[in-house]
């Protein structure tokens, strides 16, 4: 079996409601879907969340599109090291994709969830029994609570409890009366027996988060995710040996380098990453096993997505020992997906693990036409930033 095409599409579908953190307020999310056809007739499906922008991300793709056309899509391996080891055709010499890990890691992720597809597909194996077999068939995810009006946010919460979540996740960061307000709300009406967790997405300087975090204590938060920006190891250091509450680490990991430094100096209590950050199906397993020889739990983390990566990401973290319970996912906020499974058919708090060949979800194309066209039109403004909350 070999490779023959690569196509790429930009695309953006709208979330239910605004989505809301302390950089602004969003109306719709963008993805690159990748597929990857090959000269049997089966085609892998991959999807690369766009962040900053699909489009600098599907440059990327196509840059390693001459190590991919003609390859066996079995050698996973050998591409994904004959990619990083290239160069970007902009006259840098010596600089190799090894060099822009974060773009790298997203175009790569992406083609390397494809390929996977396509090896499901083939031997007609569900992923999650190509990586040696789940270790669970149902994945506990969390309860997602919007920044909103508090009354509004209570109400969601509630609504989640009584369909069975016991991990609840909001953003934190947006403002300090207004993060204690929301939390103590949200504490009362949900009783002491539910998970809390915060996630600031870098929002503060370390002495601000340690005050901010050690005025949140009464809420009891089961942890605090990224509370410094991704750089600032030492700042992160400072925080967590100044307060009480557990830390989470999520943007500051998105290479395994990384992850191992973070765990070398016990910086958080959490690993919170996913295969688009760190690179692909088996660097995320490579790094889930880091956390467990370091006595850590780890969470999957939840970029901008649709179906194919949260449907692939269940048959991914089915294999990892050591995972957290309340894992991140958008299938609770948006409004429409590209795919024809329903990726958002919980039991309770939890989504069962796909049994189908690969990653066992096949492409409504009328809705893929709907959404690139949607995503022209974010890119004309349509559904750009709007005013912070």
């Amino acid at each position: 079996m070999k490779i023959t095409r690569i196509r790429t599409t930009p695309l953006a579908v709208p979330f239910h409601e605004t989505h809301v953190t302390w950089t602004g307020a969003y109306q719709a999310k963008s993805t690159l879907l990748i597929e990857v056809f090959t000269d049997q007739g089966i085609v892998g499906l991959g999807e690369a969340p766009g962040i900053p922008l699909p489009e600098i991300i599907q440059m990327v793709v196509h840059e390693f599109e001459e190590y991919l056309i003609g390859a066996d899509p079995f050698a996973i391996n050998a591409i994904h090291e004959r990619c990083l080891a290239s160069q970007p055709e902009v006259g840098l010499a010596a600089m190799t994709w090894d060099r822009f890990r974060n773009l790298a890691n997203a175009a790569l992720a992406g083609i390397d969830m494809a390929l996977w597809d396509i090896v499901g597909k083939a031997t007609r194996r569900p992923l999650h029994q190509l990586l040696g077999g789940a270790l669970r068939d149902r994945i506990s995810m969390y309860a997602w609570i919007h920044r909103k009006d508090t009354a509004a946010m209570v109400a969601d919460a509630l609504d989640f409890k009584a369909r069975g979540f016991n991990v609840f996740y909001l953003k934190i960061g947006i403002g300090r009366s207004r993060d204690r307000r929301d939390l103590a709300a949200l504490r009362e009406a949900l009783g002491e027996e539910v998970l809390i967790r915060g996630d600031a997405n870098g929002a503060w300087t370390a002495t601000q988060a340690i005050q901010e975090i050690r005025e949140l204590e009464p809420f009891r938060l089961d942890w605090v995710e990224q509370p410094v920006t991704e750089e600032d190891f030492d700042g992160f250091e400072n925080v967590a040996r100044a307060v009480a509450t557990p830390l989470c680490i999520d943007q500051g990991a998105y290479t395994n380098v990384l992850a191992h430094e973070a765990l070398r100096r016990r910086l958080a209590d959490v690993i919170c990453s996913d295969v688009h950050r760190i690179g692909g199906i088996a660097p995320f397993r490579e790094m889930a096993a880091m956390a467990r020889h370091a006595h850590m739990q780890v969470c999957r983390h939840a970029g901008p997505e649709f179906g194919i990566s949260a449907t692939a990401h269940l048959h991914v973290i089915a294999t990892i020992p050591n995972l957290a319970p309340g894992n991140q996912t958008y299938a609770t906020t948006i409004a429409d997906d590209i795919v024809n499974e329903p990726t958002a058919d919980f039991r309770k708090d939890c989504l069962a693990v796909p049994d189908a060949p690969g990653i066992g979800v096949t492409l409504n194309y009328d809705k893929v036409a709907k959404y690139a066209g949607m995503y022209r039109e974010m890119r004309k403004g349509s559904y750009r930033l709007v005013a912070p909350q």
